[in-house]
């Protein structure tokens, strides 16, 4: 009798340990409000400028393409919420790691007749074995998918940095192009206001001053188109630096200097092993390689082993082990082991393709650019013949030795040779800056993204 009571209060003892040892353990739920507005920042200067290492991005003077990419790096809105992302990885991971729980059971049974003298009592102790077996190749798979994640935000930063410098580049050539327009529209304002002057005069005929008119209104109509234009990629990097609509960004003009060839054939030979999307599906490979060795062990499960005892009707007291084993006779786990073996394949398949659009497009870009730089450099030279002539015909116009519609003429080709030779370079710019994106030079990996000559 004192045995039974003894091992009554053990049970009781061992069950209420467990109870509180549960309950000391459980989370507790906190609210977490959407916000009510949005947090968009109304000047530069209020923006996030303070890099990792402790530095911070001078806001206070114009911003080169490494300060707009850094503050995009930094601010962008869209990387926030995917640096979230990253929670989901490390749940995983920790899931993978943590032994699932053991259960208890208990029963209690009243004496309603027959020869028992007492009511029955019966307990039970089991622990799930299963993750013992696919526990290391969980844990394998959780970590390539916190790595894959890691290496998905390190893309998305890289790829917003550039995004930002393309920006600069084209709002710099849009501004550019805007001030040539509006200094060309005040000039042939004052040539079109004289040339209609000698037509009412009758010094000129309406189809001699119809070309200088027609050249004004081409003027006028490229220059609302380029206000256009540079309002919209204006508010573009607005958005990307998580600035209020139409907040004015001051920008340096920009400088950037491609790689050698030497540099080039280097990146492109190690492009597997630094571009962050293709490192991203290597270790999504990974991740799926090691979920079909999980999904080959789980054959065999579950598994779990405990105890389980109690007492009769008589008073009988008993104890003793207990296992539960599935055997893989008919589902076998086949339909999961199928489905990540076809997962395997297909990132098998994607990081191939991938690679091969990657190293395809970073041969083919220096072609490109050569040929951009050949016609940038003519452009440019003609610009500045152009220029010169222009220069000319003003001072020969201004001591009346040039008609206004021939200054007109020379002065309108002048300007649209200018905004032609300011168009290539950006086209110019824009394709080394996807070469070094495409090649992973200056990854944003701190938070900042650098050249290797700027």
């Amino acid at each position: 009798m004192r045995k039974g009571r003894a091992m009554r209060r053990c049970s009781l003892a061992l069950i209420g340990t467990l109870l509180a040892m549960t309950l000391t353990g459980c989370a507790g739920y906190h609210s977490a409000p959407l916000p009510r507005g949005p947090d968009l920042r109304n000047s530069v200067a209020a923006l996030n400028h303070t890099l990792p290492n402790g530095k911070a991005v001078d806001v206070s003077a114009p911003l080169g393409l490494q300060s707009v990419a850094a503050l995009a790096v930094l601010n962008g809105p869209d990387l926030v919420a995917a640096r979230a992302q990253r929670q989901l990885g490390e749940a995983d991971l920790l899931a993978a790691g943590t032994p699932p729980d053991p259960s208890i059971t208990g029963g209690f049974a009243a004496l309603l007749g027959g020869p028992g003298a007492m009511p029955a009592l019966s307990a039970g102790f089991t622990q799930e074995l299963g993750a013992l077996i696919t526990g290391p190749a969980d844990r394998a798979a959780a970590r390539a998918g916190l790595k894959q994640i890691d290496e998905n935000i390190v893309w998305q930063e890289w790829q917003v940095a550039a995004k930002a410098e393309q920006l600069a580049v084209s709002l710099s050539a849009d501004r550019e192009t805007l001030n040539s327009l509006q200094t060309d529209d005040t000039l042939l304002s004052g040539v079109s206001q004289a040339i209609q002057a000698q037509i009412g005069l009758q010094n000129l005929t309406s189809n001699e001053g119809v070309t200088a008119l027609g050249a004004w209104a081409s003027v006028q109509s490229a220059e609302a188109a380029a206000a256009q234009t540079a309002a919209q990629d204006e508010a573009a990097l607005d958005a990307l630096l998580g600035l209020q609509p139409h907040t004015p960004i001051a920008l340096a003009r920009p400088s950037l200097t491609l790689p050698p060839p030497a540099a080039v054939r280097a990146a492109l030979a190690s492009l597997p092993a630094r571009r962050p999307d293709l490192l991203a599906l290597r270790y999504g490979y990974t991740q799926a390689d090691a979920k079909l060795r999980a999904a080959i062990l789980a054959q065999f499960l579950p598994i779990s082993i405990g105890g389980a005892g109690g007492r009769d009707t008589s008073g009988v007291w008993s104890f003793g082990p207990q296992f539960t084993l599935t055997l893989p006779l008919f589902n076998r786990n086949w339909p999961a082991i199928v489905a990540a073996t076809a997962t395997r394949a297909t990132l098998h398949a994607q990081y191939q393709a991938a690679l091969d659009n990657a190293a395809g497009a970073a041969r083919a870009l220096p072609r490109f650019i050569a040929l951009l730089q050949g016609q940038y450099q003519a452009a440019k030279a003609q610009a500045a013949q152009a220029q010169a002539m222009a220069q000319g015909a003003a001072r020969a116009y201004g001591a009346g030795q040039l008609s206004a519609p021939a200054y007109a003429n020379l002065a309108a080709l002048a300007g649209e040779r200018r905004r032609n030779a300011i168009a290539l370079h950006a086209q110019l710019q824009n394709a080394e800056l996807s070469l070094v994106t495409l090649l992973g030079f200056g990854l944003p990996r701190d938070g900042t993204k650098e050249h290797p000559v700027s």
